[in-house]
C-alpha cells in the first residue's frame, strides 16, 4: 500500500531523514515511534505529499509521486486521510459540517447524500449526539474523532495519524484510541506516530523505532518491546518506562 524509497529531506543544511526504506502493506497497521525530532512526523507528512522528499520515491497504492509532479502529489493526497494532533476543524461549521466539507467540495456530492454518509460516519466514532454543535463547544477527544470522521469521509486507502492523543486530556484519549482500534480491526491500512507504547503494543502489526532520520530498528510489538537489540531502543524504552 505504501512504499518508500532511499528517502532522504533535509530542511536548509539540516537533514532529518537519512536513506528510509520502508513497506506497509495493504491492511497492516504500522506505528512510527522515537524521541521528539527524530524524524516520525516528517516521514509520516511524505507518505501524503505534505512534505515532499529531497530525494528518493514515495508510491501510495501504486501510485509514485516526486517532489516535481504537483499532479502525482495531488493524487496521492486523495488516496490517504491525515488526521493531525491540532484537530484543524472549521471552527464556524458544525460537527456535521465539518464531516461534509470534503464531499460536496472536493468529491461533488448533493448536499443529501453528503448528510447521509457524515450522519453515518459521526455514528461510527460515537458522537451522533452532537453532530450540530460547533468545535468551540466539543471536548478535545470530540473534535478529534470528528477529524478521524472527516478524513474517513473522503474514503481513504490509508490513513495516517500524527499524534492524534498527544494534546487531550487524559482521560480523553481512550475515546479516540477506541475509534482508531475499530478501524484496525476493520482492516484499514494506518500509520501511526504516538507515545502511546501500550495502544502501540495492542493495535501494530510492525513498530518502526525511528533514530535520527532512520528506522534504527523494526518488528513486532513483542520484539520492539520484549527484545530490543539497538542501545538506542533500549534507552528510549528506559526512559518511557520511567514515566
Amino acid at each position: 500500500m505504501i512504499e518508500m524509497r532511499d528517502i532522504h529531506k533535509s530542511f536548509g543544511d539540516k537533514a532529518v531523514i537519512k536513506g528510509v526504506d520502508l513497506e506497509v502493506r495493504d491492511g497492516e497497521v504500522v506505528v512510527l515511534i522515537g524521541r521528539s525530532g527524530s524524524g516520525k512526523t516528517t516521514l509520516l507528512r511524505m507518505m501524503n505529499a505534505l512534505e515532499l522528499p529531497t530525494s528518493g520515491t514515495v508510491t501510495v497504492d501504486g501510485l509514485t509521486y516526486s517532489s516535481s509532479n504537483k499532479r502525482s502529489q495531488i493524487a496521492v493526497r486523495q488516496k490517504s486521510g491525515m488526521v493531525f494532533q491540532n484537530y484543524q476543524l472549521f471552527p464556524h461549521k458544525t460537527a456535521l459540517e465539518n464531516v461534509m466539507e470534503g464531499l460536496t467540495i472536493v468529491k461533488k456530492m448533493s448536499k443529501e447524500e453528503a448528510r447521509r454518509i457524515a450522519e453515518d460516519l459521526l455514528m461510527k466514532v460515537g458522537l451522533q449526539n452532537v453532530q450540530h454543535q460547533y468545535p468551540a463547544g466539543l471536548s478535545g477527544g470530540q473534535q478529534q474523532r470528528v477529524g478521524i470522521a472527516r478524513a474517513l469521509a473522503m474514503n481513504p486507502k490509508v490513513m495516517l495519524f500524527d499524534e492524534p492523543t498527544s494534546a487531550l486530556d487524559p482521560e480523553l484519549v481512550n475515546d479516540v484510541l477506541n475509534v482508531m482500534n475499530e478501524l484496525a480491526k476493520e482492516g484499514m491500512t494506518m500509520v501511526i506516530v504516538t507515545h502511546e507504547m501500550n495502544f502501540a503494543k495492542k493495535v501494530a502489526n510492525r513498530i518502526a523505532f525511528i533514530h535520527e532520520g532512520q528506522i534504527a530498528e523494526m518488528g513486532t510489538p513483542d520484539e520492539i518491546f520484549g527484545s530490543p537489540q539497538t542501545e538506542p531502543l533500549k534507552r528510549f524504552l528506559n526512559v518511557i518506562e520511567t514515566h
